[in-house]
């Protein structure tokens, strides 16, 4: 009986046809998301009755689909790094391994958040509407030498964020609840409690991962120590910020900008739309060409090794049957 991969992540396989080759070459038929689109769990777990491995994206796979998905099940290979959909714990239960691939949309976030953050303190977007629109208004706004720099969440990605941003001559302070103090030291980067970082930053950048730890961690009581003339960056995960509040603060201009990529409901539709001093994208930081790539090529990576017993790189393993609890921090 042949392997059967089925993909709810989307798109896969589109731009390079390389992840379903090296699929074939193992042995696997495939099969792409027939939606297109995001997933709902009834329309994932229609299609993981007969198959060995699901690579899946973003969308929500919560604990009924693991427990009605059918025996063949054996692999979650995640085509990306966030967990918060995926109720692991279910897997774990039901010896169903998971991986993921966190270093592929590593730098495409990083990179994005320098375009976020220029591109709504400069204004960028407003006077190339304005001109489309035959409006010639020159906008000011900040020059980013020697201001504050706030990541809060300082891993894979905030790291990187650091670097380069000490490179435009800034000064980064960071907040994470792992501090490498050598790392800082290199790098000239202090770490900071929280509210000091909120308090004393011109702009705030969140690079979190969801758990229930970090729902919520930026609440209106938070988001109040801001400066005036901060802005905010947030290019994780929706939910870890008071997105009410958030635009209160916006409406009122108790702070000076927002840019988000990320929402507590996809496809945004909401209030923060209207708004002129908000920078709105489409959750697409890891949309780079070369980051969907890497993704899609390392899930695959992922999904072969895990079906002919080789070795996994540990950096992608989540949960594997024999370990006695997940290798990081997941939701629950």
């Amino acid at each position: 009986m042949a392997l059967v991969a089925q993909m709810s992540s989307y798109p896969y396989g589109i731009s390079s046809q390389d992840p379903l080759k090296l699929l074939a070459s193992a042995g696997f038929e495939f099969r792409l998301s027939p939606h297109r689109r995001k997933h709902t769990p009834d329309e994932t777990l229609a299609l993981i009755q007969d198959v060995d491995v699901l690579l899946a994206g973003t969308e929500p796979i919560p604990a009924y689909v693991i427990e009605q998905a059918g025996p063949r099940l054996k692999h979650i290979a995640r085509v990306g790094v966030g967990l918060d959909g995926l109720d692991v714990t279910a897997c774990i239960k039901r010896g169903i391994a998971v991986t993921y691939t966190p270093e592929a949309p590593a730098r495409s976030v990083v990179e994005q958040t320098f375009g976020l953050l220029f591109g709504l303190s400069r204004r960028l977007v407003e006077a190339h509407e304005g001109l489309r629109q035959g409006t010639w208004a020159r906008h000011v706004g900040p020059l980013w030498r020697d201001r504050t720099l706030g990541i809060l969440g300082c891993g894979r990605i905030g790291r990187q964020v650091a670097v380069i941003a000490r490179a435009f001559g800034m000064r980064v302070i960071a907040h994470d609840i792992v501090e490498d103090h050598a790392w800082a030291t290199a790098n000239g980067v202090g770490y900071v409690g929280l509210d000091e970082l909120l308090r004393t930053s011109d702009a705030v950048t969140v690079h979190l991962a969801y758990t229930k730890r970090t729902e919520n961690i930026l609440s209106r009581e938070k988001l109040a120590l801001l400066r005036p003339t901060a802005y905010l960056l947030n290019t994780c995960r929706g939910e870890v910020l008071d997105e009410t509040a958030l635009v209160e603060m916006l409406t009122t201009k108790r702070l000076a900008g927002a840019a988000l990529d990320v929402y507590h409901h996809e496809p945004y539709r909401g209030p923060l739309a209207a708004l002129p001093n908000v920078f709105l994208c489409c959750h697409q930081g890891s949309c780079s060409f070369e980051g969907r790539y890497a993704m899609e090529m390392q899930s695959a990576e992922n999904a072969v090794a895990f079906a002919l017993g080789k070795p996994i790189l540990p950096e992608r393993i989540v949960w594997l049957p024999g370990m006695s609890a997940p290798a990081v921090e997941v939701w629950g």
